[in-house]
Order: structure tokens, then sequence, then C-alpha cells
């Protein structure tokens, strides 16, 4: 049965203020797959969680760890509407509340006004500065070369000659969120020098990098993921190799696996320290088979769509996250489990669907297909996004999302 889905109103306000009033809750959002493993890692300690999307048919407003479920604004379209509703949810709270935003566009909204909000919520992660310092591929890629850290050869337009580009190569913003909103692309791929001209032409206005292009599947991909404290500990790692994605080409994972690497896991941390972030972050890597190393491609200040594999091996890193925002000393987590997969079925089955495949061994096998069907996931070893015996609402709304119009993930 569907959950009791609210709008800023005299009935939301009355739920809030009905909330334990000896804890701290948790406000997530958007709450698609990324909102959805936040939420249940948290309610499953038993902390009260708001669940916030745009859309409401977003699987984690039909959590059952979703306390409170309720619509709020697109920042990218109503900023100043989408912080006047988490002032006016905050001045109801009956603590403190902590923020979880899951995409660049809920993070930089809420560092931008701050000040307004920090006299009602805990922030458990770095300050604009920091985080616009990250995310500006530039600076990344500069800082990474500066610390020897291996980067793919990576070309800056504005600073000369391009001729010795090889192809093909990538086109890449330095600013994602601009870019894809002009685009409708993550990336330009480019096979040639006229090519590249005419990108480079087509995107003049944004600034970009080039890169070659490295790798030889999908299973190459790699990610540090990590919760860093406020004094620089890095109270959880993780490693996990991306088995397969959709879309195809520079999709997002829907097939990934547990797979510790320590140069990783120093690589990144190393990073993360000398751009100075604290909070919940994704480091991600490819391996390069000529000289045996994983080099960095990007950084993500914030949770990520598959965050809930790190939780299910055993590194609840949202909950690390809420610990020490609330002034509590989170433990130090330990080794990762493996053997572990986690996929979000409705990708991985579309991808299938298409024929197509990142060119891995990774695929899921007969036995745990046969445990997706029946609903029941050996979860030591394989977890879904969203299909959960425990939890089942999501996955009901997940096949509800497929009557009519397609529900697209803004992740």
């Amino acid at each position: 049965m569907n959950k009791t889905f609210h709008v800023a109103g005299p009935e939301l306000w009355e739920e809030i203020e009905q909330l334990p009033n000896d804890q701290h809750p948790a406000i997530v959002f958007n709450s698609h797959i990324t909102g959805l493993a936040v939420a249940r890692n948290l309610g499953k300690e038993g902390i009260p969680v708001i669940a916030l999307d745009r859309d409401g048919r977003a699987y984690g407003l039909q959590s059952k760890y979703a306390n409170i479920a309720a619509y709020c604004p697109n920042p990218l379209v109503d900023e100043d509407g989408f912080i006047q509703l988490l002032i006016d949810i905050g001045k109801r709270l009956p603590k403190k509340g902590v923020l979880f935003p899951s995409n660049d566009e809920w993070v930089f909204a809420v560092l931008r006004n701050q000040d307004q909000l920090n006299a009602y919520y805990f922030i458990p992660f770095s300050e604009l500065e920091t985080v616009e310092r990250i995310l500006n591929k530039r600076t990344l890629y500069k800082e990474s070369e500066r610390l020897g850290i291996p980067i793919p050869k990576t070309w800056y337009p504005e600073e000369g000659e391009l001729t010795h580009v090889p192809f093909p190569c990538i086109v890449k913003p330095v600013e994602q969120r601009s870019f894809y909103d002009a685009f409708q692309v993550k990336v330009f791929e480019v096979h040639s020098q006229d090519e590249l001209t005419d990108v480079l032409k087509k995107t003049n206005g944004h600034e970009v990098v080039i890169q070659e292009v490295i790798g030889e599947s999908l299973s190459d991909f790699y990610s540090l993921c990590s919760y860093v404290s406020p004094k620089g500990e890095a109270k959880g790692v993780f490693v996990g190799q991306k088995l397969e994605q959709y879309p195809l080409s520079f999709g997002t994972g829907c097939l990934v696996r547990s797979a510790y690497r320590q140069e990783i896991v120093d690589a990144g941390i190393h990073i993360l320290h000398t751009l100075g972030y604290h909070g919940i972050s994704e480091a991600e890597f490819i391996y390069d088979k000529r000289d045996q190393t994983y080099k960095l491609l990007d950084l993500n200040t914030r949770t990520w769509k598959w965050i809930g594999l790190p939780v299910a091996a055993g590194i609840p890193l949202p909950l690390l996250a809420y610990l020490e925002a609330i002034g509590k000393e989170a433990p130090t987590y330990g080794r990762q489990k493996e053997p572990l997969k986690w996929v979000y079925f409705h990708d991985y089955y579309r991808l299938k669907q298409e024929g197509g495949s990142g060119g891995t061994t990774g695929h899921l096998t007969d036995d745990e297909l046969s445990a997706i069907v029946r609903g029941q996931l050996p979860t030591e070893t394989l977890v879904d996004a969203v299909f959960d015996q425990d939890d089942s609402n999501p996955g009901v709304q997940l096949i509800k999302n497929g009557y009519g119009d397609q529900y697209v993930c803004p992740c």
C-alpha cells in the first residue's frame, strides 16, 4: 500500500512535530536509489528519516524506513522554494536535523544557503569553497599531477597546442551540471582532429579538458568510497569495481562488486586529505594495463547511486556521517566483505534487453537471477538497489513506475 505523500502544509508540519524528541532526524533528498539506500541504512538504526523528492514516484518515498515522505521543489528550478521548505521543516523539528543531499545540485543548494540552514541542521561535509575546488576538473587534475597521483593524459585547450592529442579521446566539462543541461551528455567522444575542432567550437563558453581514453572494459573502473571525519580520519573505506553500466556509453553502474585495492585507498585518501575534504565521497579510478597503475578520473563529494553496496559490505558510510555530525565519535570500520555484488536490476535488465555489455565476465548467474525472481536474495553475496524482502514497497513502486510515463532518475 502506498504511503501518504505530503506537500508543504499543516499535515506535514503535524507529522514532523510528532517525531521522537530524543533523536536528530535525517533529511534525505532526492529519494530515488541513492536516497533509498541512505534511508535504509539510517532507519535500521532507529534514526528518524524524512525523505524528500521532486517526483512522487521516487522509490525511497515508499520505504518503511522513511518516517515521513514529502514533495520538495527541484533546486535547479526553484532553489529559493527548496531552501524555504528546509527552513520550514527545520523550525518544526524536535531536534536539529542532519542533511543528506544525493546529487551535486542538492549539495550546492545546501552550501550556498548554509548560513540560513545552520540554525536547524548539521551539514556533514565540507564547505562550499572546498567542494567547488574538488568538483572543478581542472583544479582536481592539476592538484593530482602536483601530488604525483596518476591521471589519464590530460590537455587544457586554453593552454595551447593540441596536435598531439591521441584519438579516440574525450572532451569533458570542468563543471558537469551546466554542460549536461546544455548538451544532454556527460562527455563527447572524439575520433579525429577535425571532430575535435568542431566539438571545441560547439562547447565554446564551457570550460573543458581533453583526456586520452584508457581501459579495455568496464571492469577496469574502480571507486574508493569513504567517509573522512572533520579531523581527517578515514573512518570507513570501501573499494568497488564496476561490471556493467546503463546506458552502455558513459552510463552509471548497474552491476558493481566489492573489490578491495589498497593502492586505490592510499591514493584516494591522500588527495582527500590534501584538498581538505571531509564527509562521504566517491573517488573514481581506472586501471591502465600499460603501466599497471590506477588513474584518478573523478571525485564526487556526496552519496552516489550504489552507496548501498558499501553499506551491505559492512561499511555504513551514511551512519558514520550521521554520528559524527551530531557529535558522537563514530567507530573506525575494518575490511569490507567480499565477495558481494550490488545490482540495480531494472537497468541491468534494460542493458541486456538492448544487447549491451561492458565486455566483462561479471554477469549475474542463473542462480542469482533465480534469487531475484523469487525475491530471496542471498544478502551475503548479492543485494539489489530496490528489491528487498525487508522493505518491499519500493519494489512495488518500481514496477508501477513502468505503467505510464517512465520515471527517470536524476542521478
